[in-house]
């Protein structure tokens, strides 16, 4: 076991961790350097090793995400992929060869299907193993994509990029790699494409706070809070589809008591439009503290996604802050069993009707740290444990 090292390769993680798949691989990997003698993590900017669940070292390099239209433009040009366009850079490339030149690495991770064309360039592919974090089923997500667009841009772009990972995930079944799915239904999705895929089902993870969470009285105000990356589209066509459908109906029979707080990095100017026009509450690129603090004032979070394939680590960080969650069906999939609470429902009418029963019998102490007692089994050093054991099962890693 001392002497297995690994290296992930994960160009769209950046810090503050915010969005899902940075979340998953920084939080996973890490939890995974305690079983290994160390984990490297190539992100967007810097290089960063840990060992025995911590961070030792951080080596910034210089390296720049393409925007939004020069990585549609490439992706309409090249016949590619939006996401390898945005952020698999010259830059980022070459810092992915020259660690992938040292020998001492037995496992290189590849952050999505776009990674798949840099780990076929693994000069030592032959004395190592590879693994691929799916995040999700990216076929049936760029399918509800160019569903919930009317725009002809974004549904070529998002055609595109669907046929694209669909051809590398079949050229890839010959190298053997091993895909981790998070969910049974990711693993259904690929199967579609290719049907003999070597695959593991590894369950996200969530980090649990040491701060109790905050009891809420019968009658108090309504704190609604929603938390994501405010420049994804699915999140920016959420926060739509809630002013839309949800909102009017809950500020007619909520009025003053309603509080929409909406947090994450870099919004656009639709999210901004939308936190004006309703006089939502916006917080852009808080701290850690900031967030928890929100967590903790919050009544309930929200996720009214009108399609989707993931959301798991949401629902399962409302949870571990004790704040039960109002969501759509659409992301009834993610969790096994509705916790107490909580609701998975796509009527108005449903959420009104569960905030209010809810908030006139209060919101115990004993009712939040039920959640917090569901977000518990899913611990991320459980779910790194579950990664390696398999590949020592299977000889990928030493004992």
């Amino acid at each position: 076991m001392e002497n297995t090292s690994c290296l992930v390769l994960a160009p769209h993680l950046v810090y503050p961790t915010r969005t899902g798949a940075n979340i998953l691989i920084d939080r996973r990997w890490c939890a995974f350097s305690s079983f290994v003698s160390h984990v490297d993590i190539v992100a967007a900017h810097e290089a960063m090793r840990f060992v025995d669940g911590e961070l030792v070292a951080r080596t910034p390099f210089n390296n720049k995400h393409r925007s939004k239209g020069a990585a549609s433009a490439r992706t309409l040009l090249r016949n590619s992929h939006y996401l390898r366009e945005k952020f698999v850079t010259k830059r980022f490339i070459a810092e992915a060869r020259h660690r992938m030149d040292d020998r001492s690495y037995s496992l290189v991770v590849g952050s999505f299907l776009y990674t798949l064309p840099l780990l076929g360039t693994d000069p030592h592919a032959d004395s190592r193993h590879h693994i691929i974090e799916t995040h999700n089923d990216e076929f049936l997500w760029y399918r509800h994509l160019c569903e919930a667009t009317s725009n002809p841009l974004v549904k070529a772009v998002a055609s595109l990029s669907e046929k694209w990972s669909a051809r590398q995930l079949q050229r890839s079944t010959s190298a053997h790699p091993l895909f981790l799915h998070l969910t049974q239904s990711d693993v259904d999705g690929f199967r579609k494409i290719v049907p003999d895929h070597q695959y593991l089902v590894a369950p996200i993870g969530v980090s649990i706070p040491e701060t109790l969470p905050e009891s809420k009285r019968s009658g108090d105000d309504i704190h609604l809070l929603f938390v994501g990356s405010l420049d994804v589209k699915m999140n920016v066509d959420a926060l739509s589809h809630f002013a839309n459908t949800f909102f009017p109906h809950l500020k007619v029979r909520l009025g003053e008591k309603l509080f929409v707080d909406i947090v994450g990095r870099s919004p656009g100017d639709a999210v901004q439009r939308l936190a004006e026009k309703h006089a939502w509450r916006l917080h852009a690129d808080v701290s850690e503290n900031q967030l928890a603090s929100l967590l903790r004032k919050a009544s309930f979070t929200f996720l009214p996604f009108p399609y989707g394939t993931g959301a798991k680590l949401k629902l399962l960080e409302s949870l571990a802050h004790g704040v039960p969650f109002l969501a759509t069906t659409h992301v009834r999939a993610q969790l096994d069993s509705i916790p107490p609470l909580c609701l998975f429902d796509n009527a108005p009418s449903a959420w009104l009707s569960h905030i209010q029963s809810t908030n006139a019998n209060g919101q115990s102490l004993e009712d939040r740290m039920a959640l917090v007692d569901v977000a518990k089994g899913h611990s991320w050093e459980a779910s790194a444990k579950r990664v390696y054991d398999y590949l020592a099962n299977n000889q990928a890693v030493a004992m």
